[in-house]
């Protein structure tokens, strides 16, 4: 048999390609739809693509970038965290290329707040980062067991966070994926940021899914949602969130759907904090309102300037050490006192509308007709003016109501009925130049993340030349995702 991705010829019985380290099928299969991610099979293949470099051992976390497991260095002899990026974003050797080289400048990050980089590379198709191994618990984690932290604790992680990112802003280097999975607690009570290295490369390198977002969607900025490259503002918002959700416990837009995060982030005001505790002193708030902003030219300049906002916080010694007493407990998995905290009022889910940019003022379509009206006004008066007997035109056009009388109210329209929500569409193939068809309609190539499509009965076709079409037909549901994942195409039984 050969592997579809890489053209080589293995035996019957592999179950990856030992070249590029790519998941076989049976070729004489039919079409098959891969229902998620296997752990355990992503744990054998990474064990085989990385023999003599890393034992990799299990799997410690895992996100929609990749998985983070503990490794051992061969080389080395030391123990490692190795984030492995997504196995489903194939990339092209020379933006793999574009990513190591890019990646060595995130390497040199030396700061007491950012976990060190130890290596990047890439090899069998699949991209690695080694860090520094943090023996302690993610943010997250403990937000998630503990729920809204303590005033010191939360400006003690703000501190920290804000001096990380500001060295790596004034060194041209943008993080792009700032959330509480990223942001470590070690044993210590030190706050660290990671993933700056898959941060990077998120923005930086072409993905074979066109138009598909980088980022968490809890935590985007909004020019994030929009496709527009992040720079240090979209850092201040992601770790606004971040603050937010140290301070109530949750994250102030919590959604089903990628689309509804997206609408929240560039339409829905930001819950007010204050709401959530009366704790929060009006400089926090502030940073918080500034830092949240949904326009980034609105932020703050500089992330310098946040990081000197945040220390001129009241914050002492004793506020320090308490701070990080708690820090360790929480690491250690010991529950501390409960900040109480009041609900939040919940955010309508209501649809936005886009409008349109205006048009300009000699485009706009009211303008040539009023001019045209003015224009047939002026000829009649020129012609002879309205006969004496006959109705005027403009007195003919003015609206009566039920008397008959000009001036009356008019019957009002009957209300149409709404429009029928449509479907969303969630997909990725491979290969992936694979056309994906809706009715007969070629609708994307090779990924769909959250498409619009017409509810009802829909057929819906995957199809590329040397391969078998995958072809289904099922009923949406008015604002349903048909999720299926990851379509694989069996190549011809002759192509083989």
């Amino acid at each position: 048999m050969k592997c579809f991705k890489c053209g080589a010829t293995l035996a019957d019985e592999t179950r990856f390609c030992g070249h590029c380290g790519t998941l076989l099928a049976d070729p004489h299969a039919s079409t098959m739809i891969v229902e998620g991610p296997d752990p355990e099979m992503e744990l054998e293949r990474l064990r085989m693509v990385l023999q003599g470099e890393f034992d990799v051992e299990r799997e410690l976390a895992r996100g929609g970038m990749g998985v983070v497991y503990e490794a051992k260095d061969v080389a080395l002899g030391r123990p490692v965290a190795l984030k492995v990026l997504a196995f489903d974003k194939s990339l092209t050797v020379r933006s793999a290329e574009r990513f190591k080289r890019e990646a060595r400048m995130v390497a040199d990050l030396e700061h007491p707040n950012i976990v060190p980089v130890y290596r990047v590379g890439e090899r069998g198709g699949v991209l690695f980062i080694a860090m520094k191994l943090v023996q302690g618990r993610s943010l997250d984690a403990i937000i998630a067991e503990q729920g809204a932290l303590p005033l010191p604790v939360a400006l003690q992680i703000l501190r920290g966070s804000t001096r990380a990112l500001s060295y790596a802003h004034e060194r041209g280097i943008v993080h792009r994926d700032v959330k509480g999975a990223n942001l470590l607690i070690d044993r210590d009570g030190r706050v660290l940021v990671s993933d700056f290295g898959v941060a990077l490369r998120a923005s930086d390198i072409t993905l074979t899914m066109d138009g598909s977002l980088i980022g968490t969607p809890a935590y985007m900025s909004p020019e994030q949602c929009t496709g527009k490259r992040a720079g240090p503002q979209s850092d201040q918002y992601s770790l606004g969130i971040v603050a937010f959700e140290v301070l109530t416990g949750v994250v102030p837009f919590d959604c089903d759907t990628l689309a509804g995060y997206i609408r929240h982030h560039l339409y829905s005001p930001v819950p007010d904090v204050r709401i959530a505790r009366d704790d929060v002193p009006a400089p926090l708030f502030a940073i918080l309102e500034r830092a949240l902003h949904k326009d980034p030219e609105r932020r703050f300049a500089a992330t310098r300037e946040m990081l000197e906002a945040v220390e001129a916080i009241p914050f002492t010694e004793a506020d320090r050490r308490s701070s990080q007493d708690t820090l360790i407990e929480l690491v250690r998995g010991t529950t501390v006192a409960r900040v109480p905290t009041r609900e939040l009022p919940a955010i309508p889910d209501a649809a936005t509308l886009v409008l349109a940019p205006p048009r300009p003022w000699w485009k706009q379509p009211v303008l040539w007709a009023g001019l045209g009206a003015a224009t047939l006004g002026i000829a009649a008066l020129v012609v002879g003016g309205p006969q004496r007997g006959t109705t005027d035109t403009a007195q003919a056009t003015v609206p009566t109501g039920d008397s008959g009388q000009a001036g009356g109210a008019t019957a009002a329209p009957e209300s149409a009925a709404p429009p029928t929500p449509p479907g969303f569409l969630r997909i990725l193939t491979n290969p992936t130049s694979a056309e994906i068809l809706i009715d007969g309609r070629v609708v994307a190539v090779g990924s769909a993340v959250d498409l619009k499509f017409a509810a009802g009965q829909r057929r819906i076709r995957v199809r590329a030349t040397g391969y078998d079409t995958f072809d289904t037909s099922l009923t949406v549901r008015p604002g349903a995702l048909v999720n299926l994942r990851r379509v694989v195409l069996q190549p011809h039984a002759d192509s083989t």
